[in-house]
């Protein structure tokens, strides 16, 4: 299968062009006719986009960086979206669970289920990519939150959470990359479109996170754990906490490890990673 990956020189880019064997896309794509051209000179079979804006160090930045935010995550994709329907493409596109807040009563959000988090500009704009593609019968929708990766890096949870000194303790759903990149491949093979939310279940909180890190990791590592409320005084933007459903993915025949078996095998590989990135 002929994979192309926008955004391949970006964090999860590098990682989806390597796994899928890919087809690496450097150059920055906006307009339609763009993104025309280059499908016509190219001829992917598929066009993963990788190419969003999150935010450095965090969502804050699209406070101030509005235009870009929403060029990257609601513009690109209907570009993408468009020029790949009449190219005979797929298209497969990463979203984000930063959409709700909660755990809807117990049950975890789904596919379905309508966005009730409008706290930041971020999530706005992630909302807004979501409905400009839903219309779309060639695209494939991979929902993510709070990616945590075996190798140290700036958007990677555990070296987020590695360094502050005050963090909250809400229950999320995370995202393993490894277990991820499986899932994708899965979904890829097997043709799927529309939107699948690709969590590791059960959601977890950052406190049960630290623990491990000081298990694995770093015994000696300390933070104070504080209130939503406190967090938001700091920000810029709010910060969405939510529970997704897998339901729709494992009916799909696909089941991510366990988040607390998966996180330990994560965090096993990370102390490697720090140990070798300290030798002479």
């Amino acid at each position: 299968m002929d994979i192309a990956v926008l955004g391949a020189n970006g964090w999860l880019g590098g990682k989806v062009t390597k796994a899928l064997n890919a087809k690496a896309i450097t150059q920055k794509m906006l307009s339609e006719k763009e993104i025309s051209e280059f499908l016509e000179r190219e001829n992917p079979e598929v066009l993963i986009n990788c190419a969003g804006k999150t935010g450095r160090p965090n969502v804050d930045w699209c406070e101030l960086n509005k235009l870009e935010t929403f060029e990257a995550n609601s513009l690109l994709p209907l570009n993408l979206a468009r020029a790949c329907e009449k190219a005979g493409a797929r298209l497969v596109h990463f979203g984000s669970g930063c959409i709700f807040e909660g755990n809807n009563g117990g049950k975890g959000f789904s596919e379905e289920d309508k966005p009730n988090f409008f706290g930041s500009f971020y999530s706005r704009g992630k909302i807004l990519g979501d409905e400009l593609l839903s219309d779309f019968k060639n695209v494939l929708t991979l929902r993510l939150r709070m990616p945590v990766d075996s190798e140290p890096g700036p958007r990677n949870l555990i070296t987020k959470l590695s360094g502050y000194k005050q963090i909250i303790n809400e229950k999320n759903s995370i995202t393993i990359i490894e277990d991820l990149l499986t899932a994708l491949k899965a979904l890829v093979e097997k043709n799927e479109k529309g939107i699948f939310n690709v969590v590791n279940s059960p959601a977890t909180s950052h406190e049960e996170i630290i623990s491990l890190y000081r298990k694995i990791v770093n015994p000696a590592f300390s933070c104070e754990f504080i209130s939503l409320e406190r967090l938001e005084k700091m920000t810029l933007a709010k910060r969405s906490n939510c529970i997704l459903s897998t339901e729709k993915l494992e009916n799909a025949g696909i089941k991510l490890r366990n988040t607390q078996e998966a996180l330990a095998d994560c965090l096993q590989r990370y102390k490697q990673f720090e140990s070798q990135s300290r030798k002479p």
